[in-house]
């Protein structure tokens, strides 16, 4: 807040929470100044873009794109995750999903850099990478049937749309081969993928 002369501390300390609460979504600027205007601290949506400049600036947040949008929607609505597992945690109520795809995000930033995006067309996927042909999902846990019917298909219906080869399931400490068709999905324990370099 020094370093910006930033005025209105409790806009942007609600703008944190709010991304906070949505690290797993993407926002658009137009949605956040509503989100932080309705808590009575009103705000532009040019402040919100600053402020979101000034947090990826401070190495606080950072920002994905969606591959599948055209540009005016890539630059206005990102997903952010927070660079540090332990900071997003003391806005969490029930944190555990957040922080295991948070951290997903945080390894594959420092793997991959710009590279980096997320899938949003008629389909979610958490994580793409056109380079590698990668695509990954991160699941707390498939022991639900419908989110593992959720997943699964997300990977196979962006397999059938873009060149994607390596398709994975990151899982708190789950561990399968999935074979659809001519498709396999690795089902990874998050420890593992950790201390697998090429990710």
């Amino acid at each position: 807040m020094a370093r910006y002369s930033i005025r209105n501390d409790m806009a942007l300390k609600v703008l944190i929470r709010k991304l906070a609460e949505s690290v797993k979504q993407p926002s658009s600027f137009t949605r956040l100044a509503n989100l932080v205007s309705s808590t009575g601290k009103k705000i532009t949506t040019d402040t919100i873009i600053d402020y979101l400049n000034y947090l990826e600036d401070t190495w606080i947040m950072f920002s994905l794109e969606n591959y599948a949008s055209k540009l005016a929607d890539k630059v206005s609505n990102k997903k952010y995750y927070f660079m540090d597992n332990g900071i997003l945690s003391l806005f969490l109520m029930d944190p555990e999903t957040s922080l295991l795809e948070n951290l997903v995000a945080v390894t594959l930033k420092k793997r991959y850099g710009d590279a980096l995006y997320f899938y949003h067309r008629n389909i979610e996927v958490d994580f793409y990478l056109d380079e590698g042909h990668k695509a990954i999902q991160v699941s707390y846990s498939l022991k639900d049937p419908e989110t593992r019917k959720r997943e699964v298909n997300a990977l196979l219906k962006l397999a059938e749309n873009v060149a994607v080869d390596d398709l994975c399931i990151i899982t708190r400490d789950e561990e399968e081969m999935i074979v659809e068709g001519e498709k396999t999905i690795r089902v990874v324990p998050v420890w593992r993928w950790l201390l697998d370099d090429e990710g």
